[in-house]
């Protein structure tokens, strides 16, 4: 009497092998793909909070906070001074309008960028980078504020939804010629160094 063996065979084994093999890929290119949206998404939340409290400091002050070397005025890093994360209190100039919100979170690692209008700061753009500090993912840029479509004064950003300087959008040039502040995931615009 002849056995009859209960088993798959090297070929049966070989086929699941590779369908798994095959879901492994499809599933961590969906990851990846889901957590990078979700970064995203996170991103353009924390700069519609930061425009949110810049309208705020507007309807009080009858203008947007400016930068550069006049009185009153923060010099660079405009986020990380006007946050609280470095500076005197006097240049920490929206926290009391982000206490509503809670404690500011920028995410992962990106740098959030600030142009004012220079004559009379009635116009403000504000810009995330996707792809962590100054873009270097080369996954472009969120912008949003009243001033898209005028700022900065002479090649205004005409766009929310920029792409990468290696993809060719000329906008994202302009995005880093605006003033800029690293925020680090694991320590805040305290940690840039700069």
């Amino acid at each position: 009497m002849k056995k009859k063996y209960k088993a798959f065979t090297l070929v049966e084994m070989l086929i699941v092998m590779g369908i798994i093999v095959i879901l492994m890929a499809i599933g961590i290119g969906v990851g990846r793909y889901a957590i990078r949206k979700s970064q995203e998404v996170y991103h353009k939340d924390a700069v519609r909070n930061l425009y949110s409290a810049l309208i705020k400091y507007k309807s009080d002050n009858k203008q947007y906070p400016r930068i550069g070397s006049c009185v009153n005025c923060i010099e660079e890093e405009f986020f990380a001074y006007a946050l609280g994360f470095k500076g005197t209190q006097d240049e920490n100039v929206l926290v009391q309008y982000l206490e509503e919100e809670g404690e500011f979170d920028g995410g992962a690692d990106a740098t959030f960028y600030y142009g004012v209008d220079e004559v009379d700061a009635q116009s403000v753009i504000i810009c995330v980078s996707y792809g962590g500090i100054d873009d270097q993912s080369e996954m472009g840029f969120y912008c949003t504020g009243d001033g898209i479509g005028y700022l900065p004064e002479g090649n205004p950003i005409n766009t929310e939804e920029i792409g990468s300087q290696e993809s060719g959008d000329r906008y994202a040039s302009i995005v880093k010629s605006l003033d800029d502040s690293d925020w680090y995931n694991n320590g805040g615009f305290a940690a840039s160094g700069k």
